[in-house]
């Protein structure tokens, strides 16, 4: 009697901590779920072949598209040929292990066919060390990139201006001092 209740107990034990590991495991998963659904990023899991899995909020901002009609697209969708080559230079760096910088830029092209910069962080998914999809977290940057040239082409009109004032400034005074 005194080994039944020995491993009764030892039983009740295992019991109690594996209940609080899966309790400790829900709320890790619910957490994650809260965190992907609500970042102010857009967060995406394709397959190995381009196919979407899942996508949060702000990827379905950032592609136009409503989640039942984004999930089931293939990322090839998006992108012109130049930007699904840098998207595949990526995957095959990723299955190789092979470092490159991140994040790196890809342009985006919307449901209504708008052009969009994102800087991408893509990390390779796996399981049981089995390569099976990516995941992408981006941020659109469109607005900075326009803001940015923008900004460019308004510095080089005043320094063309200075230039061109600098100029009339040194006839005058050239002019002034041959007629003096």
């Amino acid at each position: 009697i005194a080994g039944q209740i020995a491993s009764a107990l030892t039983n009740a034990k295992l019991y109690a901590e594996a209940r609080e590991i899966a309790d400790q495991l829900y709320k890790s998963a619910r957490d994650y779920r809260n965190l992907f659904e609500n970042a102010h990023d857009a967060i995406w899991f394709q397959d190995l072949y381009g196919k979407i899995l899942a996508g949060n909020r702000a990827t379905l901002m950032i592609s136009g598209y409503p989640a039942d009609e984004l999930i089931g697209r293939n990322v090839k969708e998006f992108m012109d040929e130049g930007m699904l080559k840098l998207g595949k230079e990526v995957g095959k760096k990723l299955l190789n292990g092979e470092a490159f910088n991140q994040p790196y830029e890809q342009q985006t092209v919307t449901k209504d066919g708008i052009r969009r910069t994102l800087t991408l962080t893509t990390i390779l998914m796996t399981i049981d060390d089995k390569p099976v999809g990516f995941q992408h977290i981006a941020r659109d940057v469109s607005e900075e990139r326009r803001m940015q040239k923008n900004l460019r082409y308004y510095l080089n009109q005043i320094t063309r201006a200075q230039e061109e004032e600098r100029k009339r400034i040194s006839r005058e005074l050239h002019d002034d001092t041959a007629q003096a």
